[in-house]
């Protein structure tokens, strides 16, 4: 009886422990939620967390605050998450540039597997986008372009070092046999803000980013680089159809959370992420911003990062970059 008489009072407490798990879940959320996206504002996913948390925030009846902090391609701002309490009230909105990033930065303090994938909502091909006083006016013309001046390599404006777009680029570089200067920027709006000015003659941006500039006449759209022409840009031919055989890449955004994060809150998060991206109205303004909306399971994100990782290390390899 005495050796019960111990057990008895961790039992209790065990079980107090289990009761509890379920109503924390089902409470979630019971205060604010912050969704943290690590570019500056203006930027294709600083629009798609705020479209994204909007929705979530009607529906779960907390609010879901975007806090924006750039710099070093996200990477700041992806450890921050990777050290926070996995309680569900700190999510990130991170794009592809968050698996080539532990491929770039050999000293960074988190991993891949620091994060727990929620749901993939969209991806999107990126557009060679030029100012308007730039020679060419299509993927042949640039190529041909870069390469009649092999002495001075065209600048060419990403969001930062090692960003999806860098690396498109450095793949457009091995592909088309061309040699670009990148110029890195604190993410892709103020690079496209350089690019209006003429500081700078062409950049890759996302069709969320560029098509109100494209179709306003302030810049032009000299390619796509996915296998079929964007609808909302019927007369600007795909890479492949421009001679450059073999390229293709996009961009994919999706919501992640801390590794230890509930289960339970993973789920619910993706239920409800799902089921706005598939359905009206947020479907067809993702389609309207160029994007193609996805709303993947949890698994189905897994397996694209694993995906990623394959695609992407011979290019980096091959480019020989490493940055600090």
């Amino acid at each position: 009886m005495k050796r019960l008489s111990h057990i008895l009072p961790a039992i209790a407490v065990l079980a107090s422990a289990l009761a509890a798990a379920p109503a924390q879940a089902q409470n979630y959320p019971d205060k604010p939620v912050r969704v943290v996206v690590g570019m500056a504002p203006g930027g294709s996913n600083d629009t798609i967390a705020r479209l994204i948390s909007a929705e979530l925030q009607e529906r779960l009846k907390q609010p879901f605050i975007v806090e924006n902090k750039p710099g070093a391609n996200s990477t700041i701002a992806t450890a921050e998450v990777a050290r926070v309490k996995p309680d569900g009230y700190n999510l990130m909105l991170v794009i592809s540039s968050h698996v080539t990033n532990t491929m770039l930065y050999p000293s960074l303090n988190y991993k891949l597997d620091d994060f727990k994938p929620i749901s993939v909502i969209a991806d999107t091909p990126f557009v060679l986008v030029a100012n308007t006083k730039f020679a060419p006016n299509n993927v042949a013309e640039f190529v041909a372009y870069t390469k009649s001046r092999p002495e001075r390599a065209i600048d060419f404006g990403t969001p930062g070092m090692g960003s999806t777009q860098h690396i498109a680029m450095e793949l457009m570089d091995q592909v088309a046999g061309t040699k670009m200067n990148a110029v890195p920027y604190k993410g892709g709006a103020p690079a496209q803000a350089d690019l209006l000015a003429g500081v700078i003659p062409v950049i890759f941006a996302t069709p969320t980013q560029s098509l109100p500039f494209i179709q306003s006449g302030q810049l032009k759209a000299l390619g796509v680089t996915s296998k079929e022409r964007l609808p909302q840009l019927p007369d600007t031919p795909t890479f492949a159809e421009s001679g450059v055989d073999g390229y293709e890449a996009n961009v994919w955004f999706g919501i992640i959370a801390p590794a230890q994060t509930p289960d339970d809150t993973v789920k619910l998060l993706n239920k409800e992420i799902v089921d706005i991206v598939r359905n009206e109205p947020i479907k067809s303004k993702l389609a309207e911003m160029g994007l193609n909306p996805i709303g993947s399971s949890v698994r189905e994100f897994q397996d694209l990062l694993d995906s990623e990782q394959k695609k992407w290390a011979d290019v980096i390899k091959s480019a020989n970059i490493t940055l600090q």
